[in-house]
């Protein structure tokens, strides 16, 4: 008598690569949805606006500072950060961690699959982690310390008066961007974090449209990573001019045969003198000396 062989059901657990399986994560779907739009929206937006603002430094001291103050001046400009920015990136990158904590390691998916978008998915994960990093010390290192000017907290000025929040202006200003980048590590940090951050928000996008069913057919894809690979580019692109722009800046402070660092040795040096940088007032035209006005 013939006997049947019944299929065996598939008995392999798998315990990596699959974000989501730990117990208060076992349905992803919702939160990995969330991961993928809060990358584009806010987080990838305000990347690329600050990026675009960023190289109005191109243009000069004036138009830059007018860039930042009329930032600064934006009504309820704290909870807009906290509330647009720091939450949706705390989520962003509390999330992507777990994901990350659950790849696949050395002789897992990417070492049996060498396919592009398997190298692909590996490096999303890592350039998201190094740019959490380089985020972190960027606002550390611009609004953290424009804070602390302001709140009285370092560079020996009481907090809330005019002179402090006029400190901390000046500790994120035109000059205070040529000081920083006049440190060869500081720059070689910004390149990397700004080279990993863009990757990170290019291919995002991709991903983010297939995702959300926006691009579902193959040659939709391939169309989709052409779109998203120029948009890297570009946005790389103004960020590297920008940082190269300032370190080049540096070498000759304004003309004056000499480096910013040795003109000011210090951030609190430049920060403390009357004539560095220039004050820009929000809407001021771009010439003559408005430059130059004081702050009412």
């Amino acid at each position: 008598m013939a006997t049947t062989t019944q299929p065996q059901r598939g008995t392999t657990r798998v315990t990596k690569g699959q974000p989501g399986i730990r117990a208060w994560f076992r349905d992803p779907f919702i939160l990995h949805k969330l991961l993928s739009l809060s990358g584009v929206i806010p987080i990838g937006g305000f990347m690329a606006v600050h990026l675009v603002l960023n190289s109005y430094s191109l243009r000069g001291e004036t138009e830059f500072n007018t860039v930042v103050k009329t930032i600064g001046y934006l009504p309820f400009v704290g909870l807009v950060e906290i509330g647009l920015i720091f939450v949706p990136l705390l989520f962003h990158a509390i999330y992507g961690l777990f994901v990350v904590a659950e790849m696949q390691g050395p002789g897992g998916n990417l070492s049996r699959y060498g396919y592009a978008r398997n190298w692909l998915y590996t490096l999303q994960r890592w350039s998201g982690v190094i740019a959490l990093l380089y985020i972190a010390f960027h606002v550390y290192s611009t609004t953290v310390l424009r804070k602390l000017y302001e709140w009285g907290l370092t560079g020996g000025v009481a907090g809330g008066t005019e002179a402090a929040h006029l400190a901390g202006f000046r500790a994120i200003s035109y000059d205070a961007m040529i000081w920083r980048f006049a440190e060869p590590l500081y720059l070689a940090i910004y390149i990397l974090g700004v080279s990993m951050a863009v990757f990170h928000f290019a291919n995002g996008l991709f991903n983010f449209c297939i995702r959300w069913g926006l691009t579902i057919g193959a040659q939709a894809q391939k169309i989709s990573a052409v779109v998203w690979a120029f948009v890297g580019v570009v946005l790389l692109t103004i960020g590297l001019w920008t940082a190269v722009n300032f370190h080049l800046l540096s070498r000759d402070y304004k003309g004056s045969g000499q480096s910013i660092r040795a003109t000011y040795p210090t951030l609190d040096v430049l920060v403390k003198t009357e004539s560095a940088p220039a004050d820009a007032r929000p809407g001021a035209k771009p010439d003559g000396d408005a430059s130059q006005a004081p702050l009412q």
